[in-house]
């Protein structure tokens, strides 16, 4: 096999990494209750009806289900994030949802690893900040760092109202709702959390947050090269800008000096916003006409 057979394969494994057999949907009479039925599970109890005479292979999947090795496992569901995040998040969004594991289970799981990890490593402590005057941004910055889970939803979930507008008619996932851009984020969260854990290896590897990002975008909404990455910047300039403005109405209510110089500050980011959202929109909203046309 050469490469580019080796790359094709890859690919068709991305965007259909699993095939269901119907071999199994003709009459059964089910071994565990006496139901007769037609498919391959009894309505009336779940038994596969695969179920038979216990082989080795009964025993190795036995071994499986008490490691959650199965279809919907941990490891499986990271492998399939990190190789393929936009279809497998397309697929959750869009019904399947026994493909991989409830993405809030899958981040808390990753937030536990990560800390472990960390401890390990013994890197926790070098990441203390110190802001002077502004109390609030740092009791909120300590939390970030020591709730990881919650600290990378929160950063990721500012993501959600650009992602809604900017990819809203996509050619793929076509208008989708708010609470699925939601659920894009939480799956994002996970990922994000991984590339962290990996810049500890070497700083390099953070230049991952935004690739991971292109890739899966990309993948989820199926727009072109400089589709995706013109949204993308775009979203990422109304990100940082409500990073900018919440950081600014903390550090307003911290600090009594200069109350108007800061309440200026916190217009410009509302303008960046506002400006970039509309654009985009408008923009988002015209190319699809031209397109379906």
């Amino acid at each position: 096999m050469n490469l580019r057979e080796a790359v094709a394969r890859f690919r068709t494994w991305q965007k259909k990494p699993r095939q269901y057999s119907d071999q199994n949907l003709g009459s059964h009479c089910c071994a565990n209750c006496g139901h007769e039925y037609t498919g391959n599970f009894c309505p009336v109890c779940g038994q596969s009806g695969n179920e038979g005479r216990i082989t080795w292979r009964s025993v190795g999947r036995s071994i499986l289900n008490v490691l959650n090795m199965d279809s919907r496992s941990l490891p499986i569901t990271l492998w399939q994030l990190l190789w393929r995040p936009g279809y497998l998040i397309g697929e959750f969004i869009n019904g399947r949802r026994r493909v991989c594991q409830p993405p809030l289970n899958t981040l808390f799981a990753v937030a536990v690893i990560y800390v472990i990890i960390i401890n390990i490593l013994g890197s926790g402590s070098d990441a203390n900040v110190t802001i002077q005057g502004a109390p609030v941004l740092e009791y909120v910055s300590g939390w970030l760092k020591n709730h990881p889970a919650w600290g990378m939803m929160s950063v990721t979930m500012i993501m959600i109202i650009p992602t809604w507008i900017l990819f809203h008619f996509a050619p793929i996932n076509t208008r989708h709702s708010l609470p699925e851009s939601a659920f894009i984020q939480i799956f994002m969260s996970s990922l994000m959390l991984i590339c962290v854990l990996l810049s500890h290896l070497s700083e390099w590897l953070v230049m991952l947050i935004p690739l991971y990002y292109y890739i899966t975008y990309r993948q989820l909404f199926g727009y072109k090269f400089w589709g995706t990455l013109w949204r993308l910047i775009a979203s990422a300039i109304v990100w940082f800008s409500i990073l900018t403005f919440i950081a600014l109405i903390m550090f307003l209510f911290d600090d009594g000096n200069n109350r108007i110089s800061l309440f200026i500050g916190c217009m410009f980011p509302l303008i960046i916003i506002s400006v970039t959202l509309v654009l985009g929109y408008l923009i988002s909203r015209k190319t699809s006409k031209t397109i379906t046309k």
